[in-house]
């Protein structure tokens, strides 16, 4: 028999005319609770949840954080006491074990029979375990719970290689939070590449590309057929006969809805499994409910977060008298790794759609158009559209000939003009995908006292899932974006600053002196006297430069593009820098004539215009974003005009040099 604990006692029966049970204790149980506890009915509502975790609800979209240490106390949804404050009866590691229909109760596996006028199923999902044999040796987990999270961390910190069996969402996020931890860390994915079902090959393969830099192996096509011991280690085989030896296994390979009691009790299942409701969420049973994984929709399952919750929601204003219809889970998703930003919108496996294609230095998006209008998109990388995009494939919104145009080539649909401040929004336009919050909803919390982004998350729930919509939230309410440091800023700002000082001393200074004694030549004098010596500082400006404008090649050719893009352009304006350096070594800060000075002043003005761009590029997180972004890319422009003569220039210094 388990051990049940109970947080709080029953609410008064005077207090409730309506006994509700809620059935799990995730994320959209906690929701539905807080929602009649706290709203119009919680005078007239009487609660209980029963869990089967010895724990209160607790946050998973953010799980992985256990795998670096953090506590479930730092997980948890409400704080110990919020249950017993709100009068709601709270039953942990008890979960139910049987449904009286007849009866109208609910039996918990240690027996304790509680009865309802209406009860919630709200049992989430489980992990699903592939048929492999093995899978239940010591050292295969589960990706799912608290304490499959705690079992996983102490076998990974004993070291050894981890391989964790799945590429989808679940699977990177775990895999980059065992590496972090230090173990080798293997993805074994079934399917042609990482995400397959969600991205393109493209994408696929522009994703497996970040997740190797992180230092996480990733192998595809590989179908695991077995889990063998092998010594203290598991041996898996492949269906292509290759093995790989572990110490532990991480089972990541999906979920499956919690529908056996539901099953048991006689209640209509979805097609693909999943108590099935209607827009009312209500089950076969008219005094059933079911919301969240368990819940199958219209026939289809939600395996996320965000339209859990906004069934939650529905569901909590029918059983307050409001009734509520849920119009349907969005299967749009997002995935945040190590600083790459993966969203899936709308419908973007459309069997008949056309795909329109952009790729740049730093994103991969892909749009899905029927009959001309937006209907889902794919996006790796950094996409500043991504919730207008959203929006408008919500509202499908026809794409113009020349916003197909212009999103070929820039990798934009609207021109950075057009776009208004999230102020200016339609009332009805999403800025939290992940919970549905409109810009309607998040401006009247800030007209009632909301001033920062803190207090509009706490208001509304915005971005505390994700997160992603934070950079909105700061702009509506006028605050920066708290958002991540990028790599290579430091070192592109410095070399940026030292270029531009480096130049205005090649403009300003006086030229460096020449001794006029033959006997007594100064220490420098070889530099600019002696002909091998001018020919090497000369070859040696020459390669800096042709280095650094070869840099470009890496926006064009897909081999190239290794690395992050900020680490790169810290490398360019550090060659950049080098290069001045060499040119005043080779000049001795002189001005030269003719062709000469027309290079010379080429070479400063290219050297000006890029500093100005790194600086304004390595500071344009601090500087009002749109005004920032119109600035960088003005001085960007001006430096690649101005990159464009000075090949031809260095050649005929060149020839001039040699020939003349």
């Amino acid at each position: 028999m388990r051990r049940s604990r109970t947080v709080s006692d029953p609410p008064h029966p005077a207090r409730a005319s309506t006994r509700v049970v809620v059935i799990g204790n995730g994320m959209a149980g906690h929701r539905l609770v807080e929602r009649l506890a706290t709203g119009p009915a919680r005078q007239r509502v009487g609660i209980t949840v029963v869990g089967e975790e010895p724990v209160p609800a607790y946050d998973r979209v953010h799980l992985t954080r256990l795998l670096g240490g953090a506590a479930v106390d730092d997980l948890l949804l409400a704080p110990p006491d919020w249950h017993a404050r709100h009068g709601v009866e709270l039953r942990t590691g008890d979960p139910v074990a049987a449904l009286d229909r007849p009866g109208r109760r609910v039996v918990t596996a240690s027996g304790v029979a509680i009865p309802y006028d209406h009860a919630v199923f709200a049992t989430g999902s489980r992990a699903h375990v592939p048929d492999i044999p093995g899978r239940d040796l010591p050292g295969v987990f589960v990706y799912r719970t608290a304490t499959d999270l705690h079992r996983i961390r102490t076998a990974a910190l004993k070291g050894g290689r981890v391989a964790v069996l799945g590429g989808g969402l679940l699977g990177l996020e775990a895999a980059h939070a065992l590496h972090l931890l230090g173990p080798e860390t293997w993805v074994v994915e079934r399917g042609t590449g990482l995400l397959a079902r969600q991205l393109d090959p493209e994408g696929s393969r522009r994703l497996q590309t970040h997740v190797e830099r992180l230092g996480v192996h990733v192998i595809t096509g590989r179908e695991t057929i077995t889990i063998e011991p092998h010594g203290d280690e598991l041996l898996l085989t492949f269906q292509t006969g290759e093995c790989l030896r572990v110490r532990t296994v991480v089972l990541a390979a999906g979920i499956r809805p919690r529908d056996e009691l539901a099953a048991a009790a006689g209640l209509q299942l979805g097609p693909r499994g999943g108590i099935a409701v209607d827009d009312l969420l209500r089950t076969s049973d008219p005094d059933l409910f079911a919301v969240g994984e368990c819940a199958a929709h219209q026939g289809n399952l939600c395996g996320l977060a965000g339209p859990s919750l906004l069934m939650a929601e529905a569901l909590a204003s029918t059983l307050a008298g409001r009734p509520r219809r849920f119009p349907g889970a969005d299967p749009s998703t997002w995935l945040k790794l190590a600083g790459l930003s993966v969203a899936t919108l709308g419908d973007h496996q459309h069997a008949d759609g056309e795909s329109l294609v952009a790729r740049t230095d730093s994103s991969h998006v892909r749009l899905v158009l029927v009959d001309g209008r937006l209907a889902g998109a794919v996006g790796i990388g950094d996409w500043p559209e991504q919730a207008r995009v959203h929006d408008a494939i919500r509202r499908r919104r026809r794409l113009w000939p020349w916003e197909q145009a212009r999103f070929r080539r820039h990798g934009r649909i609207w021109s950075a003009r057009s776009a208004p401040p999230v102020a200016e929004w339609p009332e009805s336009a999403l800025v939290c995908n992940c919970l549905g919050i409109r810009r309607g909803t998040l401006s009247t919390a800030c007209r009632e006292g909301c001033t920062t982004v803190d207090q509009l998350a706490r208001t509304t729930g915005a971005s505390t899932l994700c997160g992603s919509c934070r950079p909105l939230l700061a702009e509506l309410v006028g605050a920066p974006a708290d958002a991540g440091p990028v790599p290579g800023t430091r070192g592109l700002l410095i070399a940026a600053v030292l270029a531009a000082a480096v130049a205005a001393a090649l403009l300003l200074l006086p030229p460096i002196p020449l001794s006029d004694s033959v006997q007594d030549p100064g220490a420098l004098d070889v530099l600019w006297r002696n002909g091998t010596a001018r020919r090497i500082t000369g070859f040696t400006v020459l390669g800096l430069t042709v280095a650094s404008l070869l840099l470009s090649a890496r926006k064009r050719i897909a081999r190239f593009q290794a690395g992050p893009v900020g680490t790169w352009k810290a490398v360019h304006a550090a060659l950049g820098l080098a290069s001045l350096v060499g040119l005043v070594t080779h000049t001795g800060l002189r001005m030269g004539d003719n062709l000469n000075r027309i290079l010379l002043l080429n070479f400063l003005a290219l050297a000006v215009a890029g500093a100005l761009a790194g600086t304004v590029t390595a500071l344009e997180r601090r500087l009002a974003g749109p005004a920032a972004r119109r600035l960088r890319a003005a001085w960007t422009l001006v430096h690649i005009v101005l990159a464009w003569p000075l090949p031809v220039l260095l050649g005929f210094h060149i020839l001039a040099a040699f020939y003349y």
